[in-house]
């Protein structure tokens, strides 16, 4: 699902896509970053986007809400 930094839902933004590795997020046409909740969406929407670019243009990058797996585990380990 793609979403934005406006969503009234608040989905999870655990991925996004930005203009090569460390550039600038890339945004729709209301200017709004594109957040993605499954790496799998993230990564088709970079296919579509860099379809006859050579080298490609945009990457694939963690979102905000992201967490490292360090974090996670933490925060699990009484549940699990």
């Amino acid at each position: 699902m793609r979403t934005n930094a406006f969503s009234s839902d608040n989905p999870l933004r655990l991925f996004m896509l930005r203009y090569g590795k460390r550039g600038a997020p890339v945004r729709n046409s209301q200017g709004n970053i594109l957040y993605f909740e499954t790496k799998e969406e993230a990564k088709r929407s970079r296919d579509e986007l860099n379809t006859g670019a050579t080298p490609p243009i945009f990457v694939v990058s963690h979102g905000p809400d992201h967490q490292p797996k360090s974090e996670r585990k933490i925060k699990c380990e009484p549940l699990c």
